[in-house]
């Protein structure tokens, strides 16, 4: 049976974008590792590119990836599902670590690590069971509450621009080849457009180059900002993105700016649940793809991210090693990439036309 198309090509797209968003606000790794600008926006550049030429299997598919790959080769279905079900689990579990220490961190340092999953889980459960429909459209609204909360820190932050912390290189740098890799794995959303076609009423093409584009420019415009404000103290900082809305030189933020953080963080926590939503309604769905008399498969999904969350957050377990082979620049390449390039080559093989 054909999945019903439900969502537009600019909510596809919006949806994606926030999820980026929440990467970004949570983790910028190329300033974290104390790479130059110049290599930043290169290896951001370098993997955009890449994106662009993997998803075309996807694009030309039209369709879930996995649903296919079932109606063509069960055997190979089920591997393809699995493979996918496990990454986007695992990326979730990614998402609810990297906000738990967030709030921990900056807001809430004495809060019960486990309640703050738990609660979190049971928002993004209710959410992920209302369809990708209503996902859709809160990421529409969930855009223009980030375009100002992004214009507001920009405003509050522009009298520390400073031109001299922005260098530029012509050299090559050894460290490009890693720094695209990590830049891939920073944007394994794009993975979720191998499911999601399927939902797109028209214009994918428009939508998956829409959102490659877009994640490229805001990637240089916050990279561009963290560098011109916060310059090398930003690869001391845990969350540069952040700090830039609340730095005012050595002295501190003014009251405006402080109180800044309410804003920041209620936007990002809305980013959290659509993102882990996103992921567990995706997870839910691979399993209906699979099993479709199952029940309850969202809470399935939670369950499983639960427990992986709290085996890492009670045992202080490392799961950045983890989450560095599931969830790495590879895994991105493989499963946005060469697995729906193997199932469009088996389907055009079999002689089967697409049904657009």
């Amino acid at each position: 049976m054909e999945r019903k198309r439900i969502i537009g090509w600019g909510q596809f797209l919006l949806l994606l974008f926030m999820c980026r968003v929440f990467t970004l606000m949570t983790f910028v790794p190329l300033i974290a590792q104390g790479r130059s600008l110049t290599v930043q926006l290169e290896a951001a550049a370098i993997s955009a590119l890449i994106q662009a030429v993997i998803i075309i299997p996807v694009i030309k598919l039209k369709k879930s990836v996995t649903e296919t790959a079932l109606k063509e080769n069960r055997a190979l279905g089920i591997c393809a599902a699995a493979l996918y079900f496990l990454f986007f689990v695992f990326y979730s579990v990614n998402s609810l670590l990297y906000f738990q220490d967030f709030l921990n961190s900056r807001f809430f340092p004495t809060a019960e690590s486990s309640v703050w999953i738990a609660v979190l889980l049971l928002v993004c459960v209710y959410c992920g069971c209302l369809g990708i429909e209503a996902l859709g459209r809160s990421a529409v609204l969930l855009f223009w509450l980030f375009a100002v909360s992004l214009a507001v820190m920009a405003i509050s932050s522009a009298k520390n621009f400073d031109a001299a912390n922005l260098s530029f290189s012509v050299k090559y740098s050894s460290d490009l080849f890693s720094a695209v890799m990590d830049d891939l794995a920073r944007n394994g959303e794009i993975c979720a457009a191998a499911f999601l076609a399927g939902h797109v009423k028209e214009n994918l093409r428009r939508g998956v180059y829409g959102l490659i584009i877009s994640k490229f420019l805001l990637s240089v415009c916050v990279s561009v900002l963290i560098a011109a404000v916060l310059g090398d103290f930003a690869q001391f900082t845990d969350y540069p993105f952040l700090t830039v809305g609340t730095f005012d030189g050595i002295g501190g933020g003014n009251g405006f700016i402080q109180r800044g953080d309410a804003l920041y963080l209620i936007v990002w926590t809305v980013t959290a649940v659509i993102n882990i939503a996103l992921f567990l309604h995706i997870s839910a769905g691979l399993i209906g793809e699979v099993f479709p008399k199952a029940k309850f498969r969202t809470l399935i999904s939670a369950a499983i991210v639960f427990a992986a969350s709290l085996f890492f957050t009670l045992t202080n377990g490392k799961f950045s090693g983890i989450r560095n082979i599931i969830c790495s620049g590879w895994s991105v390449i493989i499963l946005t990439g060469i697995i729906p390039l193997i199932i469009f080559a088996i389907r055009k093989s079999g002689g089967k036309k697409e049904n657009v």
